[in-house]
């Protein structure tokens, strides 16, 4: 058990909130970025509504999580209301986007496919891709011990089609969400699952789920940046700075908050 957890925290570690700039509290829009903003007050933001410590909407409308707090600075920062809109999954998230139903997507990678719908800001929050087993298992330790054997995958996660790709062997079971992935590793229903460290050390304690164990990192890793629709390149340089705009100091307080909350 000390040896897990000791990996554990030590994984934690590699989980980064990026800082890009030492003038970040200094954010300047220019005269045409700030009529944009006085006439459009509220943007549509698209959010995986179940996706905590990230972010969740709760069964009363409420948008919590890590992401939720960036997108509180955010707000505050540009002066303008960030409206979620409201789904059941992430699987409809992405079915809105794709067909404008947002302006903004709170945290996602960067893709191919999804550059088909969205221009994206720099990443602001990075953490490793990680695999998890039953620690019942002692024979795999990488993704490539697992050809023949089942994995979790939560529907449209970025490394999903470059894990059927290079990995043929794993067979792919879809799930909704992290929790439902993790909850059949610990079952014994498949073999494995992937998901971003920060999200599956944090979902493993909260469920209480003590048989489950993360072996390490992929060669995957999630670099979450705010996505924007294509059409609108203002707002894309609106949000670019925005982002630009966060402190090492912002990171550690936006954390703090969070760490309050829960």
């Amino acid at each position: 058990m000390l040896k897990k957890i000791s990996l554990a925290v030590s994984l934690l570690l590699s989980f980064s909130l990026l800082s890009t700039s030492a003038w970040a509290d200094k954010l300047v829009l220019s005269p045409p970025q700030q009529a944009y903003l006085q006439q459009h007050p509220v943007i549509s933001l698209c959010i995986d509504p179940n996706w905590l410590p990230y972010e969740k909407l709760t069964e009363q409308g409420d948008y919590i999580g890590l992401v939720a707090q960036y997108i509180s600075l955010f707000e505050s920062r540009l002066g303008i209301k960030m409206d979620v809109v409201k789904t059941d999954n992430w699987q409809q998230s992405q079915q809105l986007y794709q067909t404008g139903g947002c302006d903004l997507v709170s945290a996602l990678n960067k893709t191919i496919d999804r550059s088909r719908y969205l221009n994206f800001t720099q990443a602001y929050i990075e953490s490793p891709a990680v695999l998890v087993l039953n620690e019942s298992n002692v024979s795999d330790e990488a993704l490539v011990d697992l050809a023949g054997k089942s994995l979790a995958m939560v529907s449209g996660y970025v490394y999903e089609s470059r894990l059927q790709q290079q990995y043929p062997g794993i067979q792919v079971i879809p799930v909704t969400n992290m929790e439902e992935a993790l909850q059949k590793v610990a079952t014994g229903e498949v073999d494995a699952t992937i998901g971003p460290l920060f999200l599956s050390f944090t979902l493993t304690q909260e469920l209480g789920l003590a048989n489950l164990k993360i072996v390490g990192n992929t060669e995957y890793r999630d670099a979450f940046r705010i996505g924007v629709q294509k059409d609108n390149p203002i707002l894309l340089n609106i949000m670019e700075q925005v982002v630009a705009s966060l402190t090492a100091e912002d990171h550690s307080q936006l954390r703090r908050d969070w760490a309050k909350q829960r």
